[in-house]
């Protein structure tokens, strides 16, 4: 059974028989895969106010022990010091965080979530998990597992 990526090849093959399109059945089906889960998760997300990157912001606070530094943030997720800054802008007036003086450098900041920021992640993260469960229902669970390993592994190799 062929998938939009095979076609993809298929069209290459006919225009550039030389040309190596393997690459292209990885990433091209991981890329897809990607926007495919970056479109559902960003409707459940919608729903409840909040973009991707702000709920990977609240997630990672709500993971935390402490409140973090903002550049502690910025290294824990895809974005710029001032896409973060910019968020974390919009969660304080949603507030769903709080910024307080760090104890360490006068001239820092720490972040937190309020009650309503941890009561939003622990509310949402469950509708996620779950979206993303019936997402790879396509796959047996063993399946599942060895394509979590394979793309452990090429992360890892990617030093990420």
């Amino acid at each position: 059974m062929d998938d939009s990526i095979d076609r993809i090849r298929t069209e290459w093959a006919r225009m550039r028989p030389g040309l190596d399109t393997a690459p292209i059945a990885v990433l091209g089906r991981v890329l897809l895969a990607a926007k495919t889960v970056q479109e559902r998760a960003d409707q459940n997300l919608a729903d409840a106010g909040v973009s991707r990157a702000e709920f990977d912001l609240l997630s990672q606070l709500r993971r935390s022990q402490a409140p973090l530094r903002p550049g502690d943030l910025t290294r824990g997720i895809v974005g710029s010091p001032a896409a973060t800054t910019k968020r974390l802008h919009r969660l304080a007036e949603a507030e769903l965080v709080v910024r307080s003086a760090d104890p360490d450098d006068g001239r820092a900041s720490r972040v937190s979530l309020t009650d309503a920021g941890r009561e939003l992640i622990d509310r949402v993260l469950p509708a996620q998990l779950a979206e993303e469960a019936q997402l790879l229902a396509g796959l047996p669970p063993a399946r599942q597992r060895e394509l979590a390993d394979l793309l452990r592994e090429l992360l890892i190799s990617w030093g990420l």
